[in-house]
């Protein structure tokens, strides 16, 4: 819009006697300089041009009360009143400017520059461009009002790129006010979001156990299709270290992630918490690649094919810790996957990897790893005719690990149906037969009990094959009532196996006397299985392979609702399911009935909850509740969770709670200042868990918090009687806004 009103007033300026004193073009006779003004006059080599004088240079417009160009230099000397318009808005403001046209070098009296787009501000007593390159002493920067600015930076000197709309600047004192807060021998700031190499914004914190802690990223990119992060960083009351992490992206969309740490203990910290580990480190590997075959090794079909990883290994949960200062590790475990697949419209082929890493235990030689798996599947499809479908699936297993037994399995199922629809579709009918064959191969079985079941089947190889049939039922209904619309589904099935047979480790007598020596031995101190007499690593499990609910009768019962409101918004659901086991000896229904439940009574108000309830126990076996709110600046979310268990004592039914928990959180602005907190509370146990508390204030331009944060951080140790051990992490964090350049802050952190 400026741009066209300077258009038009330099048309405007023109039509009504404007005078043109030079004009230049180039070779292709474009025009690429003009002078223009009311009055326009020559003395010798001068040309004078005054009254709204209007300079246009290429993408430039420069308006003045006057300007002075020397024909023979090629020198433009401006005066008065100036603007400087670039990109449709005004980009810079004088009172005097030299303009070298032959090196595009100016000298600006005063010097005020604006950018555009973040509105950052850049002052001088005077300044000198060459090539959209400023250069200025005693500068004055902010992203605030002029008049009056929240908060600006002084600096001895410095320099702006327009193109890269990069600031570097010497010395610079950060004020709030009057008050200065911070001060950096240098800092370079970019308000682009086009990448840059150089220095980003540190994050510093000072702890009473770790120390002064600083961290360092430094950015590179000097290519399009990658770029890295170097972050150096020293706690000094506890170690050294670094983090790397470098990305790609070739010409076919191709991404690659690579990320590694390393962080050092100091000898004094190691001993005193008693650390597993002096050294702390990892890497980390994410790729994602579509259609590798096509791309790389010249395939002209168009089948679908795919690659991806997602790698982690670490050998302490700090590694995930010292990615920046505040992290929170609720989770000592972690599953690195990879998959390659390739399929068509009819079938999949499929490789893939799991890696398990539990950091809650000494080691993980005893922690299963499933690598390779090789899967091949027949997506359902018709047989004969129409309404009689199939399909197949077939996996094989490799699961290993460095203590305990480890084991080769092949299994295949093939689900066989018909599948058709009763009054005018109101009802859907299936009648399935499943075949499920499977064969296992233990492997390092040597230190682990398997059962003496005194059958001539070996006790290293086991087979099943089973078949059973499978009846379902749904109905699916809808109906509008002017503002809102009801949908209802019903679901049913029932199965039960009409033929079964198993031998070794399959053996229907193995399911039971392998969770009876699981209930009876437990481990040891030294994780040992004591039965007999005799230590054994652990104990045979079939269920983790197969289970014995593939023999059992079983029905599925479901029930589902929405009502959606006007333009589809989901006023209430409701979902129900229960699972009936005949063959449990004890009860049918030991299976809690699960009912997920959420509404949305108010605008801005989401609650929603999960709850189990046991028919056999006569109690709740699990509540999750959670209720959301936001509304303007203020949001608030609550949730509570209790979790009981459940089990017989030969007598009685022992109902107690294992799990009871509520969290909540609040933050609203408002207006003269904000509030935030948050706190967890664990009921069982008395315990306040993590909180944090503070006040924050927010203007325009500039914001500020204080915030008072308690953790509970794990931390590994030596000790095998408590390898995770729990410490109280207590902070106090200023946080500092600085529209539109950054946000920081300094942490203090009290770690009892």
């Amino acid at each position: 819009m400026i741009r066209f009103i300077i258009i038009f007033i330099s048309f405007s300026i023109f039509a009504f006697g404007t005078q043109t004193a030079v004009q230049k073009f180039d070779k292709n006779n474009n025009k690429v300089f003009e002078l223009l003004a009311d009055n326009v006059k020559g003395e010798g080599n001068i040309v004078i041009a005054s009254g709204n004088a209007v300079l246009l240079n290429t993408d430039i417009y420069i308006l003045a009360d006057k300007i002075s160009y020397d024909t023979k230099n090629k020198i433009a000397t401006i005066d008065g009143d100036i603007k400087i318009y670039k990109g449709g808005g005004v980009f810079a403001r004088a009172e005097h400017i030299v303009l070298n046209m032959n090196e595009k070098y100016e000298i600006i009296q005063p010097f005020y520059l604006q950018d555009g787009v973040s509105g950052l501000w850049i002052s001088s007593d005077n300044a000198g461009s060459r090539d959209k390159k400023y250069s200025f002493k005693k500068v004055t920067v902010s992203g605030c009002s002029i008049e009056n600015p929240i908060w600006h930076i002084d600096a001895t000197s410095g320099s702006y790129n327009s193109d890269k709309s990069a600031l570097s600047l010497w010395n610079p004192k950060i004020y709030i006010g009057d008050v200065p807060i911070l001060y950096f021998p240098y800092v370079h700031l970019s308000t682009s979001t086009k990448r840059t190499t150089g220095l980003l914004y540190p994050e510093f914190a000072a702890s009473n156990t770790e120390g002064f802690v600083f961290m360092q990223p430094f950015y590179l990119a000097l290519q399009d299709f990658w770029d890295m992060t170097l972050t150096p960083q020293v706690r000094t009351s506890r170690g050294y270290g670094a983090n790397f992490e470098a990305r790609f992206i070739n010409k076919a969309q191709d991404k690659l992630t690579l990320t590694t740490r390393f962080f050092h203990n100091n000898m004094n910290y190691y001993e005193k918490y008693s650390l597993r580990n002096k050294n702390i480190y990892g890497f980390e590997i994410l790729n994602t690649s579509r259609n590798p075959l096509q791309k790389y090794f010249g395939l002209k079909s168009p089948l679908d094919n795919g690659l991806y990883v997602d790698f982690l290994f670490m050998n302490d949960l700090d590694y995930a810790r010292f990615e920046n200062i505040n992290t929170i590790i609720t989770d000592g475990t972690h599953m690195s996957r990879g998959n390659y697949y390739v399929q068509t419209e009819n079938n999949y082929y499929g490789i893939n990897f799991k890696y398990f890493i539990n950091l809650n235990k000494i080691n993980n030689d005893g922690t299963f790893q499933s690598l390779p798996n090789l899967q091949y599947h027949k997506y359902l499809d018709s047989l004969f005719f129409n309404n009689l479908l199939y399909s197949i699936d077939y996996q094989f297993k490799n699961t290993t690990r460095d203590i305990g037994y480890g084991y080769v399995q092949n299994s295949m199922n093939v689900p066989i149906g018909i599948q058709f629809s009763l009054f005018k579709k109101y009802i859907s009918l299936g009648i399935w037969n499943n075949i499920y064959v499977s064969n296992a191969i233990l492997t390092k079985e040597q230190n682990t009990y398997i059962p003496d079941l005194h059958k001539k089947s070996t006790q290293e190889y086991g087979n099943i094959l089973s078949a059973g049939y499978t009846i379902y039922l749904n109905s699916d209904l809808a109906k509008d009532y002017d503002k809102v619309f009801h949908t209802i589904q019903f679901q049913m099935a029932f199965r039960a196996p009409y033929f079964s047979m198993s031998n070794g480790l399959f053996d229907s007598q193995m399911y039971k006397k392998t969770t009876q020596a699981k209930n009876l031995y437990a481990k040891n101190s030294l994780e040992q299985y004591l039965i007999s007499g005799k230590s054994y690593s652990d104990i045979w499990d079939p269920n983790s392979l197969t289970g014995d609910a593939i023999s059992a009768k079983t029905m599925d019962l479901g029930l589902t609702q929405y009502f959606y409101g006007l333009e589809g918004k989901e006023l209430f659901y409701w979902k129900i399911t229960q699972t009936l086991n005949f063959d449990d000896s004890i009860s049918i229904a030991r299976i809690p009935m699960e009912n997920k439940v959420g509404f949305s009574p108010l605008k801005g108000l989401d609650v929603y909850a999960s709850i189990f309830y046991s028919f056999y126990y006569n109690a709740l076996d699990e509540i999750a509740l959670n209720a959301n709110y936001k509304y303007k600046y203020m949001i608030a979310n609550l949730s509570y969770y209790i979790k009981r268990d459940f089990r017989d004592d030969g007598i009685n039914k022992i109902v107690e709670s294992s799990a009871n928990y509520l969290k909540g959180g609040f933050s609203n602005d408002f207006g003269y200042f904000g509030l935030s907190a948050s706190a967890g509370y664990d009921i069982k146990n008395n315990v306040l868990l993590d909180w944090d508390i503070g006040i924050f204030k927010n203007i325009r331009c500039f914001g500020i918090g204080l915030k008072f944060v308690n953790q509970r951080r794990p931390i590994l140790t030596n000790n095998p009687g408590n390898p995770l051990e729990v410490l109280k992490n207590t902070y106090i964090k200023l946080e500092l806004n600085f529209v539109p350049l950054t946000n920081t802050g300094l942490t203090y952190r009290i770690t009892k």
